[in-house]
């Protein structure tokens, strides 16, 4: 397929991901450009790397990524816009500035930020219809297309794929390339995957681009 034939993006995230995060910056600069559509949908990394008898993310009153997406899910349901600010406003904070956004305090500062009310976001805690929300994504993206992390991006409704993971995300003109070369992977019928290897150089300049997140984290993962 073409970029040009993009109508429209089901974009899968969980908002504690840098690299969901980066790629959704990405993908909103060449929406803009094309003129196609975004559907920010849900994925929890905290169910698709549950630990054995560890309580779901939805059994807890507070998780962390699970947590802002039932915020997020309310909100989508009143307006489209005022999820996507929140996303954008959560992973900035996070993936940007290193604030921590995994509380419950934090979540209601930065949806107040882009128009959230705070009791939407305490109704969010034990909102079942919430739970369902985020949990029918997740199920959806997992039973569909094979999902096993994010980013996972939809084409039209039937190119499905993991990635780009690109951090930082390019701009201008190389954020079109970008666009056309996964344009052309994802029309080369049994092409899964393709990938570049990191060297020791390429760690350490990562490593460097994720402090914000690593110091606004309050957990230890691999």
């Amino acid at each position: 397929m073409k970029a040009s034939e993009i109508e429209r993006v089901e974009f899968f995230y969980d908002p504690m991901c840098p690299f969901a995060f980066a790629t959704s910056l990405w993908m909103r600069e060449v929406a803009h450009h094309y003129g196609f559509s975004i559907d920010f949908r849900f994925f929890s990394l905290e169910e698709i790397n549950l630990e054995k008898d560890k309580k779901h993310p939805w059994e807890r009153d507070w998780s962390f990524g699970f947590s802002l997406m039932k915020v997020a899910a309310l909100a989508k349901k009143l307006d489209p816009k005022l999820a996507d600010d929140f996303y954008f406003e959560v992973g900035s904070a996070i993936h940007l500035r290193g604030e921590p956004i995994h509380t419950l305090e934090a979540a209601t500062r930065f949806a107040g930020k882009v128009g959230i009310d705070s009791e939407l976001v305490l109704s969010s805690i034990h909102s079942q219809e919430a739970i369902d929300i985020v949990r029918k994504d997740h199920d959806f993206v997992r039973e569909a297309h094979g999902a096993f992390g994010v980013p996972t991006i939809t084409f039209n409704g039937d190119h499905t794929f993991f990635g780009p993971v690109v951090f930082p995300p390019p701009k201008g003109q190389k954020a079109l390339d970008l666009l056309d070369m996964v344009c052309l992977f994802v029309s080369v019928d049994n092409l899964y995957e393709l990938k570049k290897p990191r060297n020791a150089s390429d760690d350490a300049e990562l490593a460097q681009r994720l402090k914000p997140y690593l110091s606004a984290r309050a957990w230890k993962s691999i």
